[in-house]
């Protein structure tokens, strides 16, 4: 079977029509686990294919990707390459929005992963039960469980090791945008059965850090240039 991990193009020297294309972003047509990655690219003026994916062309695409999943980042070269955070961090050095200096890049890092955690287990609460008692289950997570532990965490963090209104320091980077997407998607969008849209309101650190990102200049441009009729971006547009 063809190694899906390369690009037929892999091995091209790029062209300057190559090196005048845009990067491709592919993920789906909701906001996710691409959307720090569409807001960094925003924010630092980066020119991007922003390629969205419907789930039921998804089964066909997946075998053909390198690790069968999304987002993935189509570079002008052709190659192509995937993981969520391995993305940001590449997005991040390019637009300066992942600190150059190792501790404090450690530090933004320790908050993608948490992020990522906080999906899953939100995810996985009541995984399986029937639709009334999975709702409960999750309802139980974030006034309890490990979901409610890590955004606890996660806010209490910010107060120790960033600004009013920053989880790092005391200027925008990747930490704060994932952040923002991640508990807006998990959260705040409805998109999870059963977790209360106003969970965040217990957490005044994070709240602080999503109102940095949703009055950026560059946030606000993003939403108001949105053209999915997907109802999650109008959801993500009117965060304060």
């Amino acid at each position: 079977s063809p190694d899906h991990c390369h690009s037929s193009n892999d091995r091209q020297k790029p062209s300057a029509s190559m090196s005048s294309k845009p990067i491709k972003l592919t993920y789906f047509d909701i906001p996710g686990r691409g959307e720090p990655l569409r807001l960094a690219m925003w924010i630092g003026d980066m020119k991007f294919e922003d390629e969205r994916i419907e789930f039921k062309d998804w089964p066909a695409l997946k075998p053909k990707t390198c690790w069968g999943s999304l987002p993935m980042l189509t570079l002008p070269s052709g190659e192509e390459f995937a993981q969520t955070r391995t993305l940001g961090r590449f997005v991040g050095k390019k637009t300066g929005l992942y600190p150059e200096d190792p501790v404090a890049a450690m530090r933004v890092d320790e908050i993608l992963d948490t992020v990522e955690d906080l999906q899953s287990a939100t995810n996985s609460a009541g995984q399986g039960l029937e639709k009334k008692e999975k709702e409960k289950k999750r309802k139980e997570a974030m006034e309890s469980g490990k979901p409610a532990k890590i955004l606890k965490k996660l806010d209490c963090y910010s107060k120790k090791h960033g600004k009013p209104g920053y989880m790092v320091g005391d200027k925008i980077t990747l930490a704060d945008l994932f952040v923002f997407s991640y508990t807006g998607f998990v959260i705040s969008s409805g998109f999870f059965d059963g977790v209360p849209t106003d969970a965040l309101n217990d957490y005044p650190s994070l709240l602080a850090v999503r109102k940095t990102v949703a009055s950026h200049p560059a946030v606000i441009k993003r939403y108001a240039a949105e053209k999915s009729s997907n109802p999650l971006f109008k959801i993500f547009a009117a965060f304060k």
